[in-house]
């Protein structure tokens, strides 16, 4: 999925809009990785991503948010920034 739209951060200003599960938002407060995952198919520099745990879940609806897989998400947006933070702390995880 493309993302064309823009926030303004209150600690990096203007950036893209991304997509993270509430997992991988969290971790940026706690400092605990948690994974870091996206579409195998994704294209763009910042694909929607989720955790390990969602992964998990996930996997056990064959790929489709669904069900508790769904439930579980909770996506959170960062700003671009913050998403390439939350990859660096979180992907060694993965």
């Amino acid at each position: 999925m493309t993302h064309d739209q823009s926030l303004r951060c209150e600690v990096h200003g203007v950036q893209p809009e991304t997509f993270v599960c509430q997992h991988i938002a969290r971790s940026l407060v706690d400092r605990v990785p948690v994974g870091f995952f996206w579409p195998a198919d994704a294209t763009e520099a910042r694909p929607d991503a989720w955790c390990s745990a969602c992964d998990q879940r996930v996997a056990k609806t064959g790929g489709e948010w669904v069900g508790a897989a769904a439930e579980h998400l909770g996506a959170k947006v960062l700003c671009g920034k913050c998403y390439d933070v939350a990859r660096a702390l979180n992907f060694a995880e993965r």
